[in-house]
């Protein structure tokens, strides 16, 4: 798929972090929307050994075209953190 699209379901964001996801107490996919509001969806692990974190959009949650920020959060149960580099993506309006 080479574009993304404003309501856009059937999506799977994945970031990775650099290191293995064992032990993991919560992650997240952060996000920064174009108009500057910054939030996060709850992910899961989909590779531990790559440290891969994903979240598959429901549809509403991609709410304005432009450029958005993604970028991965996890806490591990000892209260360590980790984050994924952030990765800018363009997010078209619906039918262009």
């Amino acid at each position: 798929m080479r574009n993304i699209f404003v309501g856009q379901s059937a999506l799977r964001i994945s970031g990775r972090t650099g290191t293995a996801l064992t032990d993991v107490m919560a992650c997240e996919i952060r996000y920064r929307k174009p108009d500057g509001v910054s939030g996060g969806w709850e992910g899961f692990v989909s590779d531990e050994t790559r440290g891969v974190v994903s979240y598959d959009v429901l549809g509403n949650e991609l709410d304005m075209p432009g450029w958005w920020t993604f970028w991965v959060y996890v806490q591990f149960d000892d209260e360590r953190v980790a984050f994924g580099d952030a990765v800018k993506v363009f997010v078209r309006a619906e039918g262009t």
